[in-house]
């Protein structure tokens, strides 16, 4: 898992594969399951954000 995950979010990543390991989800107990995010998609969303205020910017202005 990288290194900047907040606790809260290991937390989190730990109960989806325990999950998918009880329902049995995954192929076998030692697969894991991807986190829910990572640095790509926090860069993706503010890129996103921003050319969306950009466009207000440019409507309003």
């Amino acid at each position: 898992m990288p290194e900047s995950l907040s606790d809260r979010d290991r937390r989190i990543d730990r109960q989806t594969r325990d999950m998918a390991q009880q329902a049995k989800l995954d192929s076998d107990l030692e697969s894991m399951v991807p986190p829910r995010w990572r640095a790509s998609t926090v860069i993706v969303v503010l890129l996103i954000v921003a050319t969306l205020v950009a466009m207000l910017v440019s409507i309003f202005f």
